[in-house]
């Protein structure tokens, strides 16, 4: 018969660690979520978190689906997907708002205008996503057992980053629509257009930039050669900080209001296609293969 004391004390630091990690992402959740409030009100973030929610179900239903043949891991993809809405939307807000102070002091402003677009923010928000599967390259290298993993684990930490931040936008867009002439024709425009950038265009946005991160480190999972596995996790993370440095740009900092639908048809949309149809093959091999290295 088995000691309970003994029981007890072979599973208190899992649970102290689940414990401490649930503490981390209702904390720092709510730290963001204090910033997005100060900014656009409770009824700006009561309108964002009802609308982010119902696209973020889509999405991050989306990815849940894609790792189907692997069941067992649950716990760890809540887990992508709660670090991308906690840690990593806190840490991209607080490193932002002190870079963009620190480069427009000493650069001025007009240089920070469009150095934040084409650098802080790819870098930042990338790097902060990339994290989680930095952790799990070192420390849960087990639970990722081909490329589709990768995209799976990546695509709900970038769908829990984007219900954070759709939060603020959504709100915005619902504020600024309220304040306005709603009877003015240039009023719906606004709004119609505003939701189809947020409510069609951008979900996958953060997923697919972060996709790549984690079709690097998968990838690197399976090399001996440590060389070969910094190489190749450095290229995923660069790949995608320069495709959200020239999404960013495009909105931000070109000048040109149609510019960034112009760079979604002509870069995005075609990645992002290629990349849903590698995840759609991956996804049937695993299957057919009875959950080999896919």
């Amino acid at each position: 018969m088995s000691n309970p004391s003994s029981s007890s004390s072979t599973h208190s630091p899992v649970t102290t660690a689940v414990l401490a990690w649930s503490l981390l992402v209702i904390l720092t959740w709510l730290a963001a979520m204090d910033w997005v409030w100060n900014s656009i009100g409770l009824v700006g973030m009561a309108w964002g978190v009802a609308l982010s929610s119902l696209v973020t179900l889509a999405v991050a239903g989306t990815f849940l689906w894609l790792g189907r043949p692997t069941r067992n891991r649950l716990g760890l993809r809540l887990s992508a997907f709660a670090w991308g809405a906690s840690v990593a939307g806190l840490f991209s807000i607080w490193s932002q708002e002190w870079l963009q102070a620190l480069v427009d002091t000493h650069a001025g402003i007009a240089f920070g205008h469009w150095f934040r677009p084409l650098v802080i923010t790819p870098v930042t928000e990338e790097l902060s996503k990339g994290a989680f599967l930095l952790w799990m390259l070192y420390y849960r290298r087990s639970q990722i057992s081909g490329l589709l993993d990768g995209i799976v684990y990546a695509g709900l930490i970038g769908a829990g980053f984007a219900f954070s931040e759709q939060i603020m936008y959504f709100g915005q867009i619902v504020i600024t629509y309220l304040g306005s002439d709603r009877l003015a024709h240039t009023a719906g425009v606004i709004l119609a257009m505003s939701f189809l950038l947020r409510g069609v265009m951008v979900p996958f946005m953060h997923p697919f930039f972060v996709a790549f991160i984690g079709i690097g480190v998968a990838a690197a999972t399976g090399m001996r050669s440590r060389a070969a596995r910094y190489l190749t996790v450095l290229l995923g993370f660069l790949f995608p900080i320069l495709l959200h440095g020239i999404w960013d740009w495009a909105g931000l900092a070109s000048g040109d209001h149609f510019m960034i639908y112009k760079i979604y048809v002509t870069v995005m949309l075609p990645l992002f296609l290629g990349l849903a149809i590698v995840a759609l093959i991956l996804r049937r091999r695993r299957q057919s293969d009875g959950g080999g290295r896919w």
